[in-house]
C-alpha cells in the first residue's frame, strides 16, 4: 500500500474518525458517567443525575451522527445530510443555509454513502480552513454549490488526496472560484463537462 494509494487515503480518514470517537468515549463520556456515578453514590438530587444522563445520551447520539449517517440507511442521503448539518451548526457555531436539499437525490442517484462522505468532508474543510460563520449550499441541475467567505485557497495534501479519490469514485468534477473573499466551490457530474454543457 503506497502513501498515496486509495486504501491509504481512506484508511487515514477512518483512523481520524475513530480517534475522535475513541477520545470522546475515553475522556468526555467516561467523565460524564463518572460524575453521574458520584451523584448516585452521594445520594444527590435525582434531577441532577437525570439532567446529566440526558445530556450524555444526546451528546453521544449527536457524535454518532457526525461519524456515520445512520439515518441514510432508512431515509436516504438528503435526510442524513440535513441531520449532519444540524450537528455541524451546533459544533462550529455557524449558520448553514441548505435550501432545495431534496434535489440531492437527483444529483447523486447512486453511491449515496460516498456522496455523503464527499459532502461531509467538503463542509468540514470549509469550516476548519475558512473564517466564515455562514455557508450557503445550493443544489441545481448542474450539481451542488457551496458559497462561503475565506482567504484560503488550498487544503492539506491529505485532504486534497481524499477529495480527489471521492471525486474519481463518484465521477464528478470540482470547480473552485474566488471573488475577492467569497468562495464558490461547485461539484458537478463529469458527463456535463464531457458533453460540453458547462
Amino acid at each position: 500500500m503506497t502513501v498515496s494509494s486509495p486504501t491509504h487515503v481512506i484508511s487515514k480518514m477512518y483512523e481520524s474518525m475513530l480517534f475522535e470517537m475513541s477520545y470522546d468515549l475515553h475522556e468526555r463520556y467516561a467523565q460524564l458517567l463518572t460524575s453521574a456515578l458520584h451523584h448516585v453514590d452521594a445520594d444527590s438530587c435525582k434531577e441532577d443525575v437525570r439532567a446529566l444522563l440526558i445530556h450524555l445520551i444526546e451528546d453521544m447520539r449527536n457524535r454518532s451522527k457526525e461519524i456515520y449517517p445512520l439515518l441514510y440507511q432508512e431515509y436516504g442521503l438528503t435526510f442524513a445530510l440535513k441531520s449532519y448539518i444540524k450537528q455541524v451548526e451546533k459544533r462550529y457555531g455557524v449558520k448553514i443555509d441548505f435550501a432545495h436539499s431534496h434535489k440531492l437525490n437527483q444529483i447523486f442517484a447512486n453511491n449515496g454513502v460516498l456522496a455523503f462522505r464527499l459532502l461531509q468532508i467538503t463542509l468540514k474543510l470549509i469550516l476548519e480552513y475558512s473564517e466564515t460563520d455562514y455557508v450557503k449550499i445550493e443544489v441545481d441541475q448542474l450539481g451542488i454549490l457551496f458559497r462561503y467567505k475565506s482567504y484560503i485557497e488550498s487544503f492539506s495534501s491529505d485532504q486534497e488526496e481524499l477529495l480527489q479519490l471521492l471525486q474519481k469514485d463518484l465521477d464528478i468534477e470540482m470547480e473552485f472560484i474566488r471573488r475577492k473573499d467569497q468562495i464558490e466551490w461547485r461539484w458537478f457530474s463529469a458527463h456535463l463537462v464531457q458533453g460540453g454543457k458547462l
